[in-house]
């Protein structure tokens, strides 16, 4: 913990708050703070909080209420209150005091209420000012990483401002693949923490940036208390881990970044059990399909109704393509060989995101006449044998 004596003190005198001097002040004047000094501050609070709800008009208890918020380092909290206290002077004709307020709030960074994430903009500030409480201000530099991929850390964090960049290591790839642009009041990490197990990509800093890490007791006790946040943390999950598909497609990557998020929106992930069959040959299609994970056996008979097993289908691979294109039956049995997880994008979504990008489509024929060709050296090498 730290005590910012500078910030308190500037809020005593709001003159202060543009001035050189106080903002080197601001990052170092840094006094180690006791765990007896930060009750006795915890319980003041606690006081001067009952001062403000007995008279929410005086603004002189909420001053000295923002004094102790920045004194126990909690600036998320703080940038809201001094909010309220301009607008409690602006209310009350005090423009000189308004003034300095808000130079003083300008002084101490970007007002996160204002970049939060679009997800979170249209709730309750009440939720905001939960999920802020408590949030530890992170500096990255270019380069640096916030999340690895395979880490089993479960933390969410806001980034307040700086670009970082997604990259994930896709099977079959020696490199990683950036697959999301990060930017000022996104949301970062929320996927390992709604679903658990291991980060699924990397997160590193393009440019110089802040983020701020939620503390997970209190993004718990916002999500017991506001259901809706959750669910709108969850459909921003899933339609992110939609696109992370997506992009471990060879062919798919190259679609426009709208257009992807359109087969996003317009596709759901399906788990198939070991070997179930996922489509019979000759049946209709109404989705095709991208592997996210498992592993599909294709079992297709010739003319003399003889069987024959062809190249799996593995992770990033697509299902059905071509006969989306071509509006053709299943030609052959598919059948899951382990857990299996696809991510099914609706016929008409795909068929107009092929219809909106002809360059990409021809990739998709291209590649499918590769596809045919080896299956057809597969069958006869399985006909000699």
């Amino acid at each position: 913990m730290v005590l910012y004596a500078a910030r308190s003190a500037c809020l005593k005198r709001p003159e202060m708050a543009g001035c050189p001097k106080h903002k080197i002040h601001v990052r170092e004047c840094h006094l180690k703070m006791s765990g007896k000094a930060e009750k006795e501050l915890l319980h003041k609070l606690a006081l001067y909080s009952q001062m403000i709800d007995i008279y929410p008009s005086e603004p002189k208890y909420l001053r000295r209420y923002i004094e102790l918020l920045l004194q126990l380092d909690r600036e998320p909290e703080a940038h809201e209150k001094l909010r309220l206290l301009e607008r409690l002077y602006e209310k009350g004709g005090n423009q000189q005091e308004a003034v300095s307020i808000k130079q003083l709030r300008q002084s101490l960074g970007a007002d996160l209420t204002e970049t939060i994430s679009p997800i979170l903009s249209t709730v309750n500030p009440a939720v905001l000012s939960m999920l802020m409480r408590n949030a530890k201000r992170l500096q990255l530099k270019e380069g640096d990483y916030l999340i690895r991929q395979n880490d089993t850390d479960e933390n969410m964090y806001i980034v307040i401002n700086g670009e970082l960049a997604v990259m994930v290591i896709y099977p079959r790839r020696s490199s990683p693949t950036m697959v999301h642009l990060l930017g000022e009041g996104e949301i970062v990490g929320e996927m390992a923490f709604l679903e658990g197990g291991a980060r699924c990509a990397s997160v590193v800093a393009n440019s110089s940036a802040t983020v701020l890490e939620l503390s997970q007791k209190r993004v718990l006790q916002c999500l017991l208390k506001y259901p809706e946040v959750g669910e709108m943390l969850r459909t921003e999950s899933q339609c992110r881990r939609r696109l992370t598909i997506i992009n471990g497609n060879r062919i798919l990557e190259r679609l426009p970044v709208e257009e992807k998020r359109h087969l996003a929106q317009g596709s759901s992930i399906r788990k198939y059990d070991p070997f179930k069959v996922v489509r019979r040959s000759g049946a209709s299609q109404n989705w095709v399909g991208i592997m996210e994970s498992g592993l599909i056996r294709i079992v297709a008979e010739d003319r003399s109704g003889k069987s024959h097993i062809l190249e799996p289908i593995k992770p990033g691979d697509m299902i059905g393509e071509i006969g989306a294109l071509r509006e053709e039956s299943v030609p052959a049995d598919m059948v899951t060989v382990t857990d299996t997880m696809i991510l099914q994008i609706s016929m008409k979504t795909f068929q107009k995101a092929m219809a909106n990008n002809p360059r990409v489509k021809n990739k998709l024929i291209d590649s499918a006449a590769d596809r045919l060709a080896s299956t057809m050296v597969r069958i006869r090498e399985q006909k000699k044998n």
